[in-house]
């Protein structure tokens, strides 16, 4: 599995920004579709920034070392 695709399966999508945020992609979650995180230049900045928004840092980077070594194994 990807972070991607962990993110998604959590109810995270990403939308389009003004890029006076200082980027161009946001994203909203399930959980609070109100609110968006604005900024991220890539789709993959976006996912992470949702990871250690989400977890905070120290269990963000112990998710992307588990979803590496998953797909390692895959």
């Amino acid at each position: 599995m990807t972070l991607e695709q962990f993110a998604k399966s959590a109810g995270v999508t990403l939308v389009d920004c003004d890029p006076g945020w200082g980027g161009r992609i946001g994203y909203k979650t399930k959980d609070h579709p109100n609110c968006t995180e604005a900024g991220y230049r890539t789709h993959q900045s976006a996912y992470k920034g949702w990871a250690e928004n989400t977890f905070g840092a120290g269990a963000a980077k112990a998710l992307f070392k588990l979803l590496n070594q998953q797909g390692e194994m895959q």
